[in-house]
């Protein structure tokens, strides 16, 4: 055998060490993150999110309203077309 050949088993256990550190990293991140109780969005994502909401809630709102004219209930379409029609959903 050659004495001056070196093995390659130091660069593995080095790569296996280095990817295990990576590994620990990302899962304290992962912990941290399920750990809060509640979610911090940037305020893009606040604007994208509280626009889908009140999107949902006009389609909704519009479906109930297709639904209390069809039963004919007067009651619930004035309900829902008059202001504060937020509530009654």
């Amino acid at each position: 055998m050659n004495p001056e050949y070196k093995s390659g088993n130091y660069r593995k256990d080095q790569y296996i060490k280095s990817t295990s550190e990576l590994f620990d990293k990302e899962d304290l991140k992962t912990k941290k993150i399920l750990a809060k109780e509640h979610t911090e969005y940037t305020a893009g994502a606040n604007r994208v999110i509280q626009k889908v909401q009140k999107q949902y809630l006009e389609n909704k709102r519009y479906m109930e309203i297709d639904k209390a004219l069809d039963e004919r209930d007067k009651a619930r379409f004035l309900a829902l077309t008059s202001k504060g029609w937020e509530r009654v959903l």
